[in-house]
């Protein structure tokens, strides 16, 4: 069930402040968000994917795609989405790093390419995870 944009409440009793709230709720544009470590640049994204799945503004069938640098924010985004809307809403948001994106997009894309811009055959050998 969605719920209408005007009914729309940030996720676990949370208040935004009225430009974090504009930013979730109105834009239809791009903006760029600007704030420290800490400051809560993550949760804004992960309401506004709420907010998007949960008001149905991202219509069914399609899906929101954030990609971040470093894996454990883009598993944090990812988390934080899940804990917040219902799951067949939450399928809908993937977040993955830039090497994650690019190299899915080789995978599936490969045998389009000519011979000479095909890569050798690769195996990722290193699990990042295990890199300090």
């Amino acid at each position: 069930m969605y719920v209408k944009p005007e009914n729309w409440k940030p996720s676990d009793g949370l208040t935004l402040e009225p430009n974090a709230l504009k930013v979730v709720t109105e834009s239809k544009d791009n903006y760029l968000v600007v704030a420290g470590p800490g400051a809560g640049k993550t949760e804004l994204l992960a309401q506004r994917a709420g907010f998007l799945l949960q008001t149905n503004s991202c219509l069914f069938p399609k899906k929101i795609l954030a990609i971040s640098f470093k894996r454990d924010a883009a598993k944090n985004l990812n988390d934080r989405v899940e804990k917040r809307c219902e799951k067949h809403l939450a399928v809908r948001f993937n977040s993955v790093t830039f090497d994650t994106f690019a190299k899915g997009i080789l995978d599936r894309f490969i045998h389009g390419l000519p011979e000479r811009y095909k890569p050798i055959t690769y195996e990722v050998l290193l699990d990042y995870r295990d890199v300090e």
